[in-house]
């Protein structure tokens, strides 16, 4: 599972992405800054409610996810770009070519 930390890094680009400043995204989520600054650097202890209302600002979605899709998911992406096929990619693909036989 991702860290604390993991997550408000995630949270920060997004909102540099999004060229909001943390004053204009906490008040947006309806928070104090220091919450969201705490997020964001991995010292805050957050309520799920915050949270969710940050990530409905940033149109990012927070997705629960068994421990083994998850590794699959980061095995592909540490290996985007090298042209090989992951697990998780050969997966995909064997799926698709069932669905459309």
């Amino acid at each position: 599972m991702a860290s604390i930390l993991d997550i408000g890094e995630q949270i920060r680009r997004a909102r540099k992405a999004r060229k909001l400043s943390a004053v204009d995204l906490a008040a947006l989520a309806g928070i104090h800054r220091n919450t969201l600054l705490a997020l964001e650097t991995g010292k805050g202890n957050i309520e799920l409610a915050k949270l969710l209302a940050i990530c409905g600002e940033l149109a990012l979605e927070l997705e629960l996810v068994p421990q083994a899709v998850a590794r699959l998911r980061r095995a592909d992406a540490d290996s985007a770009g090298s042209g090989s096929m992951t697990e998780l990619s050969e997966q995909l693909h064997t799926l698709m070519n069932k669905r459309s036989r």
